[in-house]
C-alpha cells in the first residue's frame, strides 16, 4: 500500500542566530579588507602616521567590528538593544573580577611572548621574512604613547572582543562548548591575517573564550586583551626612550641568548610553569567569583520569590550550608530561570539530584545543545577560506 503520509522539509537553516552571526561577520570581515586595501593604496601617507592609525582604527574597530555587528544584529533579529548586549555577554562584573583579569592579561603577555617565539621559530624554518619597517611622528613621545595605547589597546580590546566573544562566542554556545571556544580561537587568530601573529592569537583566543564562560560576561575578555596590547605597548615604548622597566626584557633575552641550552631551557620551563600554574589558580578565583555573584543573586530572587507564599517557613535564610544545597539543585535543573522569575517549587528543587559544579555552571546555557548543520555556518566557512587565504599570503609575500 503506498504511503501517502509526506515528511515535512527540514528548513535550510536550523539555526538563524548562528547563520546571522556568520552573515554579519562575513561582511565585517570584507569591510575590514576593504579598508586595508585602501589604507595600502597611500591616500592616507600625507597624513601624521600615528593620526592614520586612528583614523584607521576608529573605522576598522569602532564602526565595522563593533558597530556594524550589533547594529546589524538588532535588525536581522528584531531585537531590542539590551536584548542584543545580552545575547553578547554585556553583563557587568565585580571589582574583583577586574582584578583578577587585569592579572590574566599580565600572565597572557607572558604567555604570547613565548607562544609568538615558538611560532615565529616555527614558520621562519619555511622560509618565512617579515618584512620590516618604522614610522615616524612629529609627535612628543608622551602623545603618541596615548594614542596608540587608545588605538592598540582600548579599541581592540572592547571592539574585537565585541565581535569574537559576543557575536560569535554568543551565537555558537548552543553548538558546544569546546566547539564553541575552539571555532571563535580560530576565527579570531586568522582575522588579524598576518601569519606572524596567528600563532599567540590562537592561544589567547582559546583563554578568552574561556573566560568568556565561567564569567558569564565579555568584560574580562576585553580587560585581559586590552593588558596584553598594552604589555606590549609599554615594552617597546619603554624599551625605546628607556622607561621604568625598559630593559628588564631586553636583559633577560641576552642571558638567555648567552647562557648554555641546558640553563635556558631550564629557566625557561620555570617561568612557564609560574605563568601557568598562576593562570590556573586565577582562572579558579574567576569561577568562584562568578559563582559567589550568582549566589547572591539567588538567594535575593529566592526570598523574593517565596516571600509571602507557605514555602517561606519552609527555607531558613540564615542557613547558608542549605541555601547552597538549594542553590545547586536549582542550577543543575536550570530552574534558576523559574527562581528568578517568580515560579519555584521548593519540595522540587529538595528532590532534585545535581551535577558537579563546573559542569553546572558551564553548561547551565548549553543544555539545548544542538549539533549545527553545515549551512546554519556557511558564511562562517567561507570567511574563514578567505582570511586564510589572505594569511597564507603574508606568509609568502613577507607581509
Amino acid at each position: 500500500m503506498k504511503n501517502n503520509v509526506t515528511q515535512a522539509k527540514k528548513p535550510l537553516i536550523t539555526d538563524k542566530k548562528v547563520f546571522y552571526a556568520g552573515l554579519i561577520y562575513f561582511i565585517s570581515i570584507v569591510l575590514y579588507l576593504g579598508a586595508r586595501i585602501l589604507w595600502s593604496t597611500g591616500v592616507f601617507n600625507s597624513m601624521d602616521p600615528i593620526f592614520s592609525d586612528v583614523l584607521f582604527s576608529t573605522i576598522v574597530q569602532v564602526v565595522i567590528l563593533a558597530g556594524f555587528p550589533i547594529v546589524m544584529w538588532m535588525i536581522l533579529n528584531k531585537q531590542t538593544f539590551k536584548q542584543t548586549t545580552d545575547h553578547f555577554f554585556f553583563k557587568k562584573v565585580s571589582f574583583k573580577t577586574v582584578l583578577i583579569s587585569l592579572g590574566l592579561g599580565v600572565l597572557m603577555y607572558f604567555v604570547v611572548i613565548y607562544a609568538s617565539s615558538f611560532w615565529n621559530t616555527l614558520i621562519a624554518l619555511f622560509g618565512y621574512s617579515p618584512s620590516t619597517g618604522t614610522a615616524t611622528t612629529s609627535l612628543p613621545v608622551w602623545a603618541a604613547f596615548i594614542l596608540t595605547f587608545i588605538t592598540t589597546s582600548l579599541m581592540p580590546g572592547f571592539c574585537e572582543e565585541t565581535a569574537h566573544r559576543g557575536l560569535l562566542l554568543g551565537s555558537m554556545k548552543g553548538n558546544g562548548l569546546k566547539r564553541a571556544i575552539l571555532l571563535t580561537a580560530l576565527i579570531f587568530a586568522l582575522a588579524h591575517m598576518n601569519v606572524a601573529q596567528f600563532g599567540h592569537a590562537f592561544v589567547v583566543g582559546l583563554v578568552l573564550g574561556a573566560c568568556t564562560f565561567i564569567s558569564r560576561s565579555i568584560f574580562p575578555a576585553m580587560i585581559i586583551h586590552g593588558t596584553v596590547n598594552f604589555c606590549s605597548i609599554y615594552t617597546d615604548y619603554s624599551s625605546a626612550y628607556g622607561w621604568f622597566g625598559g630593559n628588564v626584557l631586553d636583559n633577560f633575552s641576552s642571558f638567555l641568548a648567552n647562557s648554555n641550552i641546558l640553563v635556558s631551557f631550564l629557566v625557561t620551563f620555570l617561568i612557564l610553569a609560574v605563568v601557568l600554574i598562576l593562570t590556573t589558580i586565577l582562572l579558579s578565583r574567576l569561577f568562584i567569583e562568578q559563582k559567589r555573584a550568582k549566589f547572591a543573586s539567588f538567594k535575593k530572587n529566592l526570598y523574593n520569590a517565596v516571600k509571602g507564599t507557605e514555602h517561606e517557613q519552609s527555607i531558613d535564610f540564615n542557613n547558608e550550608v542549605h541555601l547552597y544545597a538549594l542553590f545547586n539543585k536549582a542550577s543543575a535543573t536550570d530552574l534558576k530561570s523559574k527562581v528568578e522569575s517568580g515560579e519555584i517549587s521548593i519540595p522540587h528543587l529538595e528532590r532534585e539530584l545535581g551535577r558537579n559544579q563546573i559542569n553546572t555552571m558551564i553548561y547551565s546555557e548549553l543544555d539545548s545543545y544542538h549539533k549545527p548543520r553545515t549551512f546554519d555556518n556557511i558564511f562562517i566557512y567561507i570567511t574563514i577560506f578567505l582570511m586564510a587565504f589572505v594569511t597564507i599570503a603574508t606568509f609568502i609575500w613577507g607581509l
